[in-house]
């Protein structure tokens, strides 16, 4: 066997031991990897940070109070069912639930909808601060992504909707790292 009574690896090396190396081993490979530039930490991968807006859709949204949503408030928001905290409310467009019908003359008519009275199509536009990555945008650790089910909850409601658009609104600020110590080697 490889292993002798005495614990030995082919009875000259001690398997503790033995199992000290490999690990010694493969820190320093990983070391040397990063150091080389083979592989990226997550530090390295930042780019910058600041501030973003992503806009919302939340679309028929069955409501008795349609002014839920107002400019200057907050909001709770969860992304991929990770609750990411709040942010701010920047912009709302709300547009009643339209139905469109052809009138005789062939053309287009499009009127609010009278089957559907509490139904409201909402753009919500959110102030968030991120962290910009040459992948896109990272918030709080999530990455904010058009196309993203994203829920938005206040008070009394919570409701699902998808990111629609994001625009960086501060500009691509350096990361801030801490400050070296005096005496330090950077």
């Amino acid at each position: 066997m490889f292993i002798d009574q005495s614990g030995k690896l082919f009875g000259k090396v001690n398997i503790i031991d033995f199992g000290g190396m490999a690990l010694a081993l493969l820190a320093a490979v990983g070391i040397i990897a990063v150091q080389s530039g083979m592989y990226q930490t997550s530090g390295q991968m930042i780019k910058g940070e600041g501030d973003i807006n992503y806009t919302i859709y939340i679309r028929n949204l069955k409501t008795m109070q349609p002014n839920l949503f107002e400019p200057g408030k907050k909001l709770s928001i969860t992304i991929r069912n990770q609750p990411r905290g709040e942010v701010m409310i920047v912009d709302v467009k709300k547009k009643p639930k339209q139905s469109s019908f052809m009138l005789p003359s062939g053309a287009l008519k499009t009127v609010e909808d009278p089957a559907d009275p509490y139904g409201y199509d909402y753009l919500i536009t959110l102030k968030d601060h991120a962290l910009f990555s040459k992948d896109g945008y990272v918030t709080e650790g999530i990455k904010v992504k058009i196309g993203l089910g994203i829920e938005v909850e206040g008070h009394n409601y919570r409701v699902p909707g998808a990111i629609v658009d994001i625009k960086e609104v501060s500009g691509n600020l350096p990361v801030t790292k801490p400050e070296a110590k005096p005496g330090a080697k950077p």
